[in-house]
């Protein structure tokens, strides 16, 4: 059988429960460096808070969640943009034996009441922004007794001004208790016990809970620090002090790659320059001022650095390493932005998944072929190519990628079946990727069999938004794909069956538009007599995506 395993020193497995991890660091960062800040506000840099605020909030945190009677096995949702508020609520949350759920700020009143019904949140801590959504949501989720605002955009207003509906605490309700430096441990099991739920629509259907532990996201952290700083800062330089490197975070913290990115700032011990919301004038203006070197990024945001002439604006010359995920990044886009911006040492693609923590394979430059490579696997990754009917197949062939790692989640919550039909009994996680590997342990991602949509990196789940358009009176049946979109990467398109020709493209827009975040919006409608179907009644998309592409070629 031909298994491939990570020709990488592998990383011990974590046993250390993760908040008491994440604790431990904010303390030896405080104590090497009393006058480091630990996060700095990308749109207001008089705004920051250091390491011991870090510490003693996380702990106070913990103690507001106790009294709560918030404790082993309970979820909290974050309704939140990117704050430091967000990293002290996981490390509380954690202490208490508890768990976690992102949710976009961006999100409807109906995407809301999902997610809480779904991960059976008993606390929401929400943005004062988001703060209407979340009451109209709640009202059906008897299990949620409290909602805590954070008030990420209006810090300098006091919590007496705040004109909160009965029920609604202010933040500071939380961090005024005393932290309890000698709080008795609760007991976790780090292999069992969630830590974070973020939502995937894993290779098909509509978003699924992620029931990640300690030991598989503390893991994954673990082995990305140990990568980049073995195998990539190195390589740069000698002279790499990662500490004194300034990261700047823009990608969303409740997305996997937005937070695993974050939490290896913090455990490094990194000063992270925050963006609650991606602008491109704040954006550069954070590299010039903050001498970033290093981007994590999206595709969309490498175009903005490719081809805005807002970037003529800001001095980008201390950029010197870019890492792009969550979708695929094109050799024109690259090309681009080397010359662009000419002080790039390295511009690499990394490849991951929710479901593995993170990311599975990143950047190797020691011996990089080149090409659109997504790296080597990572430490304690192993691998397999298989085709159609399951059979492994050979070094150099093309077919569906298959992971296996101590990353990898425990499952998808409350679906058993879904999380059997993602990882099969020996425990290899199907991709619903299309890839090969070459002779040098390189990966190649040639083309996807998921039906997933990535707009803007973000995942759009067809399923998710059919349900939503069979919902509509005046549908009969519909599909949704991606099609090409030059700013988005993809954008979906809905195919859409009426009962009667009075519906037009605009209402379904607008009715899609009501219920779902930006980034899940339908950019075309199509009207079709019938929805091509195989005999099991499955949507044949491949059908509808030929049917789009003549259809564009021919405009």
């Amino acid at each position: 059988m031909a298994v491939y395993k990570s020709d990488l020193t592998p990383v011990p497995i974590e046993t250390k429960p993760f908040g008491e991890r994440l604790l431990e660091a904010f303390w030896n960062h405080a104590v090497r460096d009393p006058e480091q800040k630990a996060m700095i506000s990308g749109e207001n840099p008089n705004h920051f808070v250091t390491w011991k605020e870090m510490y003693l909030n996380s702990l106070s945190v913990a103690a507001f969640l106790e009294e709560f009677g918030f404790g082993h096995g309970d979820m909290a949702v974050l309704v939140l943009p990117n704050c430091w508020e967000f990293v002290q609520l996981i490390v509380g949350a954690a202490l208490r034996g508890g768990a976690v759920s992102g949710a976009s700020t961006l999100f409807t009143d109906y995407e809301l009441e999902r997610q809480f019904k779904d991960s059976k949140a008993k606390i929401v801590f929400a943005v004062e922004s988001s703060l209407d959504r979340v009451l109209k949501a709640v009202k059906n989720c008897p299990r949620i007794r409290t909602i805590v605002v954070v008030p990420v955009h209006n810090r300098e207003i006091p919590p007496e001004k705040f004109d909160f509906p009965f029920g609604v605490l202010h933040f500071s309700e939380v961090t005024k208790r005393i932290p309890n430096l000698n709080q008795k441990k609760v007991d976790i099991d780090v292999h069992r016990d969630i830590l974070v739920l973020p939502y995937s629509s894993g290779t098909t259907g509509s978003p699924k809970g992620v029931m990640l532990s300690h030991k598989n996201f503390s893991t994954m952290i673990s082995i990305y620090i140990n990568h980049y700083d073995k195998y990539v800062y190195s390589f740069i330089g000698p002279d790499w002090e990662i500490q004194k490197k300034n990261m700047l975070l823009s990608l969303p913290f409740y997305h996997i790659y937005g937070i695993g990115v974050l939490m290896g700032a913090m455990i490094r011990g990194q000063t992270g320059i925050l963006m609650t919301h991606f602008d491109k004038n704040v954006y550069c203006r954070c590299i010039q001022d903050f001498k970033i070197k290093i981007l994590n990024v999206v595709p969309p945001i490498m175009v903005v650095l490719a081809s805005d002439p807002v970037t003529k604006k800001y001095d980008l010359s201390s950029l010197e390493v870019l890492m792009s995920g969550a979708a695929p990044a094109g050799n024109d886009l690259i090309q681009k932005l080397k010359k662009v911006l000419p002080s790039l040492k390295r511009i690499d693609q990394g490849y991951g998944m929710t479901e593995c923590s993170m990311a599975t394979s990143l950047p190797y430059p020691k011996e990089d072929p080149g090409g659109n490579n997504v790296g080597k696997l990572l430490s304690n990754f192993e691998m397999k190519i298989i085709n159609e009917e399951g059979k492994t197949m050979e070094l150099g062939e093309v077919g569906q990628l298959c992971l296996r790692s101590p990353t990898f989640m425990m499952g998808y919550l409350g679906r058993p079946q879904a999380t059997a039909e993602a990882i099969d009994d020996e425990g290899w996680y199907h991709t619903g990727d299309i890839a090969r590997m070459d002779s040098n342990g390189f990966i190649y991602v040639v083309d996807r069999l998921k039906e997933l949509i990535k707009v803007k990196g973000y995942q759009v789940a067809p399923a998710e938004i059919e349900d939503l358009l069979l919902s509509h009176p005046d549908i009969l049946d519909a599909a949704v794909i991606g099609i090409l979109d030059e700013k988005s990467g993809e954008v979906p398109k809905a195919f859409v069956v009426r009962k009667s020709n009075l519906l037009t493209e605009d209402q379904v827009k607008e009715f899609v538009a009501s219920k779902t975040a930006p980034y899940k919006h339908i950019k075309e409608v199509e009207f079709i007599n019938e929805i091509p179907k195989s005999a099991a009644g499955k949507i044949l998309r491949r059908f509808l995506r030929d049917k789009a592409r003549n259809l564009n070629s021919k405009i």
